[in-house]
């Protein structure tokens, strides 16, 4: 098994532009060859200026997760906020992090 996890965070003044980003990811989730599991979460944020929401999900293997990035739609849409990024140069809207995790045997 494969887990990937992406953390999207920002000020909270830009959490509707977060939300926005997760729901379509989310969106994009829906019947994936080799998704086992997605799931979202936010942090708590009563004590804090930053939201963050992280989406983790659990592949069958690391080529389905490698298969669901490298789609045509994806790549597009990637290479759009990159020339968006060069055209305007803002401070951008929210951090990603990612992590990514293999299943450990101990046997």
């Amino acid at each position: 098994m494969f887990v990937n996890q992406v953390i999207f965070e920002g000020a909270v003044d830009a959490q509707d532009k977060i939300i926005n980003k997760v729901k379509h990811t989310m969106e994009e989730l829906t019947d994936v060859a080799g998704l086992y599991s997605a799931e979202c979460w936010n942090k708590d944020t009563k004590k804090s200026d930053t939201v963050a929401y992280a989406i983790v999900t659990k592949w069958d293997k690391k080529a389905d997760f490698v298969a669901w990035i490298s789609r045509e739609s994806h790549v597009a849409e990637h290479r759009a906020m990159r020339k968006e990024k060069q055209d305007k140069d803002p401070a951008p809207v929210m951090t990603k992090t990612l992590l990514q995790y293999e299943e450990a045997s101990f046997a």
